[in-house]
């Protein structure tokens, strides 16, 4: 009986078809919580809130926001990315993978776990879904499913929704903190009964008659919603802007964080869990300290003595501390090259090869 839900998923057993099997993501979880919580709020509370123009206006546009946000969530989590010579095959458990067979997942167009041929070298197989994904672009713990081509539209147009949604929430309790401080008589007639301070409930911060504990909620409740609303939208629209750069570039998530060299500490979390990006930027300082034990032994091979006269000399170079700063660091460069090569064997997926299809282009 697998589990409801998991902040790590690990290896699967058979490949993942869509977003809502278990094991679900607390991420993907926490993001349905926050969406239904601020949707009663927006619905209950800050519609009630506007004057009647804007509160038939704010419902509109809410209802159809919160529908089509629910439309491509669900389609773009729901929606199989997956290679389609796989989508056709019977879900089997996928078998594990043996590098001592394999150098890699993906070796000349075919997937050695999938047992598929591959349509293009941007196919990449993702462990967390054990599945080759058509054009992967990333895995997103949100969806708790990989983006690729084929639901690569649902996603942003999922993203969009939710960043206009946020903007126009934090939009409209900046409207009715303004309408507060200037004329609260523009409120709707309920909200000016509870803020209404001249009653004989008031408090010792009635100073102008406009101040009293029911008002004072009112207004922190407007802030503290609408600052939320506001770090949702710029963390959205930094999501937004960044996917409509690398569209621009021709690249994927993926390949972008390859060809940035980002090291893996400050690595989205929706790509840490990807090994072929790990593998990818673990080969690539593999291949950089090889190149530099290269230069270092070739240096040091020509410093070799040829004569016995030269062999004195360079004993008594051997003794100086610049001599001994040398060895130390082939020492270190020959322990850091081992480490290296450890790390390397544990990762299991690596930069597909030239699809055969590509091979003559």
């Amino acid at each position: 009986m697998p589990k409801c839900c998991s902040p790590d998923q690990e290896h699967r057993a058979q490949r993942r078809i869509n977003g809502l099997q278990l094991p679900l993501n607390y991420q993907q979880i926490i993001g349905w919580i926050v969406f239904v919580t601020t949707g009663v709020i927006n619905f209950v509370v800050l519609v009630r809130i506007q004057f009647d123009k804007l509160k038939i206006a704010s419902q509109i546009i809410y209802i159809a926001l919160y529908v089509s946000h629910t439309v491509s969530h669900l389609t773009a989590s729901l929606l199989d990315p997956s290679e389609e010579e796989l989508r056709k095959l019977e879900i089997n458990t996928v078998p594990e993978f043996d590098r001592n067979i394999h150098a890699h997942v993906i070796e000349n167009g075919r997937c050695h776990l999938c047992n598929i041929f591959t349509s293009s070298k941007k196919t990449k197989h993702c462990s967390l879904c054990n599945k080759c994904v058509d054009h992967f672009d990333h895995h997103c713990k949100w969806l708790n499913s990989c983006v690729g081509r084929r639901n690569y539209g649902a996603f942003i147009a999922s993203v969009t929704t939710a960043l206009t949604l946020a903007l126009f929430t934090s939009s409209l309790c900046l409207v009715d903190i303004v309408i507060f401080l200037t004329y609260p008589q523009q409120l709707s007639p309920e909200t000016q009964d509870i803020i209404n301070c001249n009653t004989t409930n008031r408090t010792n911060v009635d100073l102008e008659g406009k101040y009293c504990k029911n008002s004072i909620m009112f207004l922190l409740f407007l802030v503290i919603f609408g600052v939320s609303a506001l770090a949702i939208g710029c963390a959205l629209l930094h999501l937004l802007c960044f996917h409509i750069y690398i569209s621009a570039l021709g690249v994927s998530t993926y390949e972008y964080i390859l060809r940035s060299g980002t090291p893996p500490s400050v690595i989205p979390q929706c790509m840490r869990k990807c090994p072929c990006s790990r593998a990818k930027l673990s080969k690539k300082s593999y291949m950089l300290s090889k190149s530099k034990a290269k230069n270092l032994k070739s240096r040091n091979s020509e410093r070799e003595p040829s004569d016995p006269t030269s062999s004195t000399r360079m004993d008594k170079l051997n003794t100086s501390p610049a001599t001994s700063d040398t060895n130390v660091a082939n020492l270190i460069s020959i322990l850091v090259n081992n480490e290296l090569e450890k790390a390397r064997k544990i990762f299991m997926y690596d930069k597909n090869k030239i699809h055969p299809q590509e091979e003559h282009s």
